[in-house]
């Protein structure tokens, strides 16, 4: 006499066969997610850490006799320096 397979047993076999095609669509949606959250988000990183460049003022011509140059600092801002010559 032949053996019956119980549902339950059969069930839980279908359903581990999804297991790889179900982790993948979550995988995507919360990619989807994630990427639409961070469309927003400022791209500059100093920015967004409190590290961004000062609102640059003009220097007085007076100031500096030489002239002034305009160039990056060491923290990578745009900033005037006095031009020395000699």
């Amino acid at each position: 006499m032949a053996r019956k397979t119980s549902h339950t047993k059969t069930f839980k076999n279908d359903l581990s066969s999804w297991n790889f095609i179900l982790f993948l669509t979550l995988a995507f949606i919360l990619l989807v997610v994630v990427l639409t959250l961070m469309k927003n988000v400022s791209q500059d990183v100093r920015s967004r850490a409190g590290f961004d460049c000062p609102a640059l003022t003009l220097p007085r011509a007076e100031d500096c006799t030489t002239g002034w140059v305009y160039k990056r600092n060491t923290d990578g801002c745009l900033k005037f320096f006095c031009e020395v010559k000699q």
